[in-house]
């Protein structure tokens, strides 16, 4: 007796064991603030990769979003055909993209979030395995004002060094 009322227990745990790996998805969390994205695989591996996103008067959305289409090739229509490897998208045609250009860590784009292409190949690969949950957060703003405050504490730290000219 016992045994036939454990039978569809046991066979609701199998199943969600197997089911389980299917529902796991890729974490992605960008914080504009500090131009930086955490990857979180189902595995439960994270990594961070700096980013650039978008630049004053192109700003990237915030909010939590999903997949819209993926295209590994893709050409900017746009933006005179420029290449936009490994392309994520995610809102109104603005993707998570791999990039050639140097500047990643400021707001330069014209509202993708731009990462190395290595890490946008890897990332890629891994969200066309599982799928992904975007988010994203902060403020580009917050950025500038931290940049700004440390540029004026590292220059009244010039200001206040005292050289000594040699030989004395």
């Amino acid at each position: 007796m016992l045994k036939v009322l454990l039978r569809p227990f046991v066979i609701v745990v199998a199943l969600c064991g197997l089911v389980a790996p299917a529902l796991a998805r890729v974490e992605i969390f960008v914080d504009l603030s500090r131009q930086r994205m955490t990857v979180k695989k189902p595995g439960g591996e994270a990594l961070v990769w700096m980013v650039s996103s978008g630049r004053s008067g192109f700003e990237t959305p915030t909010g939590v979003f999903n997949v819209q289409r993926m295209d590994a090739e893709h050409f900017s229509d746009e933006y005179e055909q420029a290449p936009m490897p490994y392309a994520i998208f995610f809102s109104r045609g603005l993707a998570i993209r791999g990039s050639y250009e140097r500047g990643l860590g400021r707001p330069l784009s014209h509202g993708c979030i731009r990462l190395s292409v290595q890490n946008a190949r890897d990332l890629y690969s891994w969200v066309e395995q599982y799928s992904a949950t975007i988010s994203i957060a902060g403020s580009t703003d917050e950025m500038v004002a931290q940049d700004d405050e440390s540029y004026g504490r590292q220059r009244r730290a010039r200001k206040q060094r005292v050289f000594t000219v040699w030989p004395p």
